[in-house]
């Protein structure tokens, strides 16, 4: 059997009876096959075998002749703060408990005679080592996942179910405008004063309620800054990734923007005008003019392919149409290359011979193709 981080336990222990040292070095190890023991006589020659090699525990007897169990174990903390060391006493000594435990002692234990005692020593040695392993695995577990953290590029903090701040990565720090020691153990209430008045705070009371994910976008103003904000139920509270989303939004307004410029100018030409996904080939929208000419409705077309606008028999004609403007990027058309003139067909079935000039513009993200249609009938 071994402890839960595996491996065996080394014991050092540090008796000046040499009988007892030899005792505890048989027992143990032939009893308990986890455990592994070097036994010297002294303090000194305990802070030397401490130097050479690893040790999991350190058990020491009280009373011994140069230097006793208490100022060996302060020699002990100054280079091992965090080493399993257990103390064992004699008979009239339990007033050294005290004094062992403000110097830093893990445990200790009564030193009597026969077989029970080395199972209580074991039992305490496997305990003390143990709950040290765990320790140790719980933090490299957490340095790696804070690791993993500082990677990310949003920023992440966790929270307690008091809504303190017990966990932020660099870059919330660097978002939130405070430092991460400014940050820890705070209360977001008053780190982020008026946060309890925002959709953030609203989304994170929920989830602790509910232990379902959400997701908020909003505008924080003390940081003048618009905010995209996931929010994840924790066992011990909320785990909460986030990022400056303003640079998107102001992308987000201007495009929109630009979207009504665009279809204001579309709208209330005096040519019939038909707005094409470049992507896909269908109808974004027509505007009031070619309404008027093809007898249809704009919302009606909306989504269908740009064939629509043409007689079904040529369909062919009219895609190769469509992807040759494509690649030239601009143009004017009123024949295709057979010769054959260029049509489109109204909600009537009336093919109406016209004179097309397509342009292929971006907003953003979208590809259109713009598509002003002339009658040549009517123009000539």
């Amino acid at each position: 059997m071994t402890t839960a981080s595996g491996g065996p336990i080394r014991v050092l222990i540090v008796d000046d009876n040499p009988r007892f040292g030899e005792l505890a070095e048989m027992f143990l190890e032939e009893e308990f096959e986890d455990i592994r023991v070097r036994a010297v006589t002294s303090a000194a020659e305990g802070e030397e075998v401490l130097s050479e090699a690893p040790v999991d525990c350190v058990v020491s007897d009280y009373q011994m002749p140069e230097r006793d169990g208490v100022e060996f174990l302060r020699a002990v903390r100054e280079d091992h703060p965090d080493l399993p060391f257990i103390i064992m006493t004699g008979k009239g000594d339990e007033t050294v408990a005290s004094e062992a435990i403000s110097a830093g002692v893990t445990d200790y234990i009564r030193k009597e005679a026969g077989s029970e005692h080395y199972d209580l020593l074991a039992h305490r040695i496997r305990n003390v080592v143990g709950q040290r392993r765990a320790e140790q695995a719980k933090k490299a577990r957490n340095r790696r996942i804070r690791r993993v953290y500082e990677r990310i590029d949003d920023g992440f903090v966790a929270l307690d179910e008091e809504l303190r701040l017990t966990y932020a990565n660099s870059r919330a720090a660097e978002l939130l405008g405070h430092s991460e020691d400014e940050l820890m153990g705070k209360r977001a209430t008053d780190v982020f004063p008026g946060i309890e008045d925002t959709e953030f705070y609203e989304a994170a009371a929920g989830v602790l309620e509910d232990q379902e994910v959400l997701s908020v976008e909003e505008y924080y103003d003390l940081l003048d800054a618009w905010f995209e904000v996931r929010i994840f139920p924790d066992v011990d509270g909320l785990s909460i990734y986030f990022r400056d989303i303003s640079e998107r939004k102001r992308r987000r307004q201007e495009l929109e923007r630009s979207r009504k410029r665009y279809r204001a100018l579309v709208d209330t030409a005096p040519t019939a005008i038909a707005v094409i996904d470049a992507d896909d080939g269908s109808i974004v929208e027509l505007n009031q003019s070619a309404e008027s000419l093809l007898g249809y409705d704009s919302e009606a077309l909306s989504g269908e392919s740009h064939t629509k606008l043409h007689p079904p028999e040529d369909e062919g004609l009219y895609e190769t149409l469509f992807h040759e403007r494509l690649e030239s990027g601009a143009g004017m058309v009123s024949k295709h290359a057979d010769g054959s003139q260029v049509n489109i067909c109204t909600a009537d079935g009336e093919r109406i011979p016209v004179e097309i000039s397509s342009q292929v513009i971006e907003l953003e993200n979208e590809r259109l193709v713009q598509s002003v249609i002339r009658d040549v009938v009517k123009r000539s």
